[in-house]
């Protein structure tokens, strides 16, 4: 593809993009002040949420933010890596396990910048419906680094299987850092001579990542995908390489078919309740104040001053009026009986909004007494019921796109080993992903649950036929017990060992029964 025709291209994608940044500049205003710079420029120190006068919402879009990280990504522990298909031998297993703790460990390191991004990714998914985070190399190449971009900067389109396919970015870097990341060869000689006198002078850049077939060069085939940094100013290709990862992944919280663009199921259903609250906050305001400052009424040419509201204030009147008229000066009295039914309907208001970003759902079920074991596995199960809906797409789409794009990155960096140290169960089998949540925590220790209450099942047949402990196989379900508590596979021997081992012993029994027998009979 020629350059010329690809900017051609970019540029039309960041046209059709002008009505979604209108209605991302609404939502914004609305419930996330901080963001509400899609189709303005604010400068540092601009109030943010001057237009408000309830801050609920903006706390209803905080508090499921919030919620996504401690549901999600609990703990240091969040994820383990799978394969599909059969599980893998011990070899493979362990493998598994040792990489899922590598990469959570490049997660959690300062540099990585991962906890910062994914809080920034989380608020823009939660109001807007999707987030733009990149995965990439850190500066010494030793580790990953996460950033989250501006969706104002940020464009896309889906590919033919209804996934995110290129996405453009627009960065205004300044001249020194466009020098310090990619090194002074790589810039136009224009750009080389202002960075000495201007460094801090900004440049138009478009970072375009796209698939290789689509990018049609023949020394990118055998890479996935094409990064390519352009200076749009000079129409100069700074860098131009193949990558084996996904640099960009857009979570999309809810699509419309035909839409590269997605949804919030939260702010859409929220933003008519949000209006009739910032409404109904200032009409409240004002009988308030009406009631606790009425206006009033004052005779005609009786009152020789200035009215003075002021405490200790004094208002001047004529000396002859003798008030049996009535008073030169007296308030307006309001009727409040529509007080409490416009509070009354207010906290109706904030009981939708509520709902609509399903802080309803958020928090465990409440106990009002000392509840058996099966009254709290009935709250639990009826706990995943309602939140299952809302985090496992969350899950599937958000931390499994974001787990992905490291894990390939790491992979092809040798940040997780080499290549030939893969155990050969692993070979060939796709890589899946397994998340540790409350909602998923549950199951796994209802496994735990189930085999305690299986080997007390197992001892009372016992009791009853000896025979019964050959219908139930004890050591696999032990070591699926042990395993869904979380414990290390480095606690359990592996297979071929435990068959060795069981040889072993089994050959000393029979020894020791043989010479118990020579001793019945030299006797």
């Amino acid at each position: 593809m020629r350059l010329d025709d690809l900017l051609a291209t970019s540029n039309k994608m960041f046209s059709r993009q002008s009505s979604f940044k209108t209605l991302c500049q609404t939502l914004a205003e609305h419930f996330y002040p901080e963001r509400a710079d899609f189709t303005i420029t604010r400068n540092i120190g601009n109030e943010l949420a001057d237009g408000l006068l309830d801050s609920y919402p903006i706390l209803s879009r905080r508090d499921l933010g919030n919620g996504i990280s401690s549901m999600l990504r609990d703990g240091p522990e969040w994820f383990e890596i799978d394969v599909a298909g059969d599980d893998p031998d011990y070899a493979g297993k362990e493998w598994l396990q040792s990489r899922s703790k590598a990469l959570q460990r490049m997660f959690g390191h300062v540099s990585s910048g991962f906890t910062r991004a994914t809080k920034q990714g989380d608020h823009d998914y939660v109001t807007f419906g999707q987030a733009v985070l990149s995965v990439e190399p850190n500066r010494n190449h030793n580790g990953i680094l996460v950033r989250n971009w501006h969706l104002r900067d940020c464009a896309w389109e889906d590919d033919e299987t209804g996934q995110v396919g290129p996405v453009h970015r627009k960065w205004a870097p300044s001249l020194y850092e466009l020098k310090r990341t990619f090194g002074e060869h790589a810039l136009h000689q224009s750009q080389v001579d202002k960075c000495r006198t201007e460094p801090m002078s900004t440049a138009k850049i478009r970072h375009i990542v796209m698939p290789s077939e689509m990018y049609g060069k023949g020394q990118f085939e055998q890479f996935g995908w094409v990064s390519l940094f352009v200076d749009m100013e000079r129409e100069h290709i700074i860098q131009e390489r193949g990558i084996n990862y996904k640099y960009y992944i857009v979570p999309r919280f809810q699509t419309i078919a035909g839409a590269p663009y997605a949804y919030s199921p939260a702010t859409v259903a929220a933003l008519p309740n949000a209006r009739a609250l910032q409404a109904m906050t200032f009409t409240l305001m004002e009988a308030a104040e009406r009631y606790a400052r009425p206006p009033l009424t004052a005779t005609a040419q009786v009152v020789r001053s200035d009215i003075d509201l002021g405490p200790d204030g004094i208002t001047w009147i004529d000396k002859d009026y003798d008030q049996k008229t009535g008073r030169a000066l007296e308030p307006l009295l309001q009727d409040r009986g529509g007080y409490p039914i416009g509070m009354d309907f207010r906290e109706k208001v904030v009981d939708v909004l509520s709902s609509c970003f399903y802080l309803n759902r958020l928090s465990l079920p409440e106990t009002t007494h000392e509840m058996t074991a099966f009254e709290v596995s009935e709250r639990m199960k009826q706990y995943r019921r309602e939140n299952l809906p809302l985090f496992a797409p969350i899950e599937k789409d958000y931390n499994g796109q974001l787990c992905e794009a490291a894990f390939g990155l790491a992979f092809n960096m040798n940040l997780l080993g080499s290549p030939h140290d893969v155990p050969n169960s692993l070979r060939e089998r796709d890589i899946e992903w397994k998340f540790k949540s409350p909602l998923s925590s549950a199951d796994e220790e209802k496994k735990v649950q189930q085999f305690q209450l299986n080997a007390d099942m197992l001892a009372t047949a016992v009791q009853m036929d000896p025979m019964v402990a050959n219908d139930y196989d004890v050591r696999t379900a032990f070591r699926d017990a042990v395993e869904a508590t979380g414990s290390s596979v480095k606690w359990l021997r592996d297979m071929e060992e435990v068959v060795q081992l069981d040889q072993v012993k089994a050959g000393a029994v029979k020894a020791q029964a043989q010479l118990e027998m020579q001793g019945t009979q030299a006797a």
